[in-house]
C-alpha cells in the first residue's frame, strides 16, 4: 500500500452526500498560485482562470429513530479501539454525511457512511465502500491520519471536508461557508454521542457503548 501521504492529497475528494450547499471554485493566478474560494467567476478577477467548482455540503436535519442511529455503534467502537479515535467523534463524522445510511453516494460519487470518494477508499484498504465496518474503518483510519498531522480539531474535521492542503493553506480552518458549518455541527453531534461511550481511548480496556 502507498504511504499514508497520499490521503493527504486524495483529502479534499471527501465530500459529504448532502452535496448541496455553497460551491467551492478553484482557480490559478497569474503568477500561477492556485486560489480556493466560495466566491464565483464574476465575483473574482478576469485574470484568474477556473479549474473546477466542486459541490459544498449542508445539513438538512431529518427525524432518526435510536436504532438508526445506534445500528453501527459496534463497528463504531471496534474502529475507535483500533486507530485510537474518539468514538463518539466517528459517531458524529457518520451522522453528518451521511444520516447513517450505508449506501449513500453523494452527487460526486462519495460512498458509505463516512463518504469515501472510490480513490480514496482504495488507499484505505476499503474493497467494500457499501460494507458498513470496511468503511467505518477507513474512515476511521483516515481521521487518525488527519489527527497525526492536526493538532485542533477544528483543523481535522476542516481537513477531512476541504482537504488537508487547504487547512495548510490559510492557516486553520478555510474560508469557506460550507466548511465552517460542517465543523460547527459535527461538534455539536460529538457532544450529543460523548456520554454514549465510556472508557477512555488509548486504555487497555476497549472502548465500549454505554448502553
Amino acid at each position: 500500500m502507498k504511504t499514508m501521504r497520499i490521503l493527504g492529497a486524495l483529502a479534499a475528494c471527501l465530500l459529504s452526500t448532502m452535496a448541496l450547499g455553497d460551491n467551492i471554485y478553484k482557480y490559478r493566478a497569474p503568477d500561477g498560485t492556485i486560489l480556493f474560494t466560495d466566491q464565483a467567476s464574476d465575483r473574482v478577477s478576469r485574470h484568474y482562470t477556473l479549474l473546477s467548482v466542486r459541490k459544498g455540503w449542508t445539513y438538512h436535519a431529518r427525524k432518526l429513530t435510536e436504532a438508526q442511529r445506534d445500528q453501527f455503534d459496534r463497528h463504531i467502537t471496534q474502529a475507535a479501539t483500533t486507530y485510537k479515535v474518539d468514538p463518539a467523534l466517528i459517531k458524529a463524522v457518520i451522522h453528518a454525511e451521511s444520516m447513517f445510511d450505508r449506501y449513500a453516494v453523494s452527487r460526486v460519487g462519495a460512498q458509505g457512511l463516512m463518504q469515501l470518494m472510490p480513490e480514496t477508499a482504495r488507499q484505505l484498504d476499503v474493497s467494500h465502500p457499501f460494507n458498513a465496518r470496511e468503511n467505518i474503518n477507513g474512515g476511521t483510519r483516515f481521521l487518525a491520519y488527519l489527527k497525526g498531522k492536526f493538532s485542533s480539531l477544528d483543523d481535522i474535521l476542516a481537513a477531512y471536508n476541504a482537504g488537508e492542503g487547504n487547512v495548510r493553506r490559510y492557516g486553520g480552518v478555510p474560508p469557506f461557508a460550507e466548511t465552517k458549518a460542517y465543523v460547527k455541527k459535527v461538534k455539536q453531534l460529538r457532544q450529543r454521542y460523548a456520554g454514549q461511550f465510556i472508557a477512555k481511548l488509548g486504555e487497555e480496556q476497549p472502548v465500549v457503548a454505554a448502553r
